[in-house]
């Protein structure tokens, strides 16, 4: 982003929100779902402004928000979202009056602001993270998954398998992804026929989405914005997958540490594994992100994945 561009936004930011006197605005690496820029002002408050392109709906950026600010309430180590200036027209069409409506603000070209106080804490590449440091993720999305039943009802959507059907049937998303074989589809059809009780997923765990303090204490989750119904599980294979890095005993003190607080010995992985796949399949063909690395190799034997999470418990 040029400084033409910068002084532009960091305008906009200050007509829609009650900030003060910005006194310094720089991009940073927060995520990958969002260009991420840090803000301080001249009253010394960090603030981060998440700015998310189209392909995020902002209504669905909305529930993000409220999301957020619930969970933060509970205590839950997250990034608290800001409401607009009141009186400012913005997404949720009445200005700052309503709080729990008007998280986001109308950004440049169709995209979405989100603003929050900026977290402490760092990403931490997937090699120095210790055996316990992922024992702290794995208690952690735990942890988080029993305040999403507890503090968000089902929504009005089709099932995951439905979802995945539909997208398959629109030539206009079909064309967005890889084309894959008709037996992988006919495959993952199958075996998301047998998925367990539904739920809420983070739906993009990965090291820029947890911030780590010096002392490898871990502060806060990000990047809500692919938060969806579909198999909370999706998240510990996520996980698995950019932390854990597919080893027995990282999976290990990953799995173990989130069965202390939610039992998951008994949890058939194929199934959930095929969720994984099928809303990773969504996810592209929307533009919200691209495909995992390995995304193909790891779909022409989905069992393989499943067996790998399970041998770890």
């Amino acid at each position: 982003m040029d400084n033409q561009q910068t002084y532009l936004l960091n305008g906009l930011i200050v007509r829609q929100f009650e900030l003060g006197r910005i006194a310094r605005f720089r991009k940073v690496a927060r995520g990958r779902q969002a260009e991420t820029f840090e803000l301080l002002t001249s009253q010394h408050n960090e603030y981060l402004v998440s700015i998310y392109p189209p392909a995020f709906d902002a209504a669905h950026l909305n529930f993000v928000a409220t999301t957020i600010n619930t969970l933060d309430k509970e205590r839950f180590s997250v990034v608290p979202i800001l409401s607009t200036k009141p009186g400012v027209s913005d997404i949720g069409g009445g200005g700052g009056a309503n709080f729990c409506q008007n998280f986001p603000a109308e950004g440049p070209q169709g995209s979405t602001i989100l603003l929050s106080f900026a977290p402490i804490g760092s990403p931490l590449p997937p090699d120095q993270y210790t055996e316990l440091d992922i024992s702290q993720l794995g208690l952690r999305l735990a942890w988080l998954h029993r305040l999403f039943v507890e503090q968000l009802p089902a929504p009005s959507l089709p099932p995951l398998p439905v979802r995945f059907e539909q997208l398959l049937a629109s030539p206009e998303f079909r064309s967005r992804i890889p084309n894959f074989p008709t037996a992988m589809f006919d495959h993952l059809r199958d075996m998301l026929n047998m998925l367990p009780s539904p739920g809420w997923s983070h739906g993009d765990i990965q090291p820029t989405a947890q911030l780590i303090d010096a002392d490898h204490q871990l502060r806060s989750i990000v990047d809500f914005a692919l938060l969806h119904f579909g198999s909370p599980l999706e998240d510990l294979v996520d996980a698995f997958l950019t932390i854990a890095n597919l080893q027995n005993v990282r999976g290990k003190a990953l799995l173990e540490a989130y069965d202390s607080l939610i039992p998951i010995r008994r949890v058939p992985w194929t199934p959930i594994v095929a969720a994984w796949f099928a809303q990773r399949i969504i996810d592209a063909a929307h533009n919200r992100r691209p495909l995992p690395r390995h995304f193909t190799q790891l779909l022409t034997a989905p069992e393989n994945l499943a067996t790998a999470i399970a041998s770890c418990l």
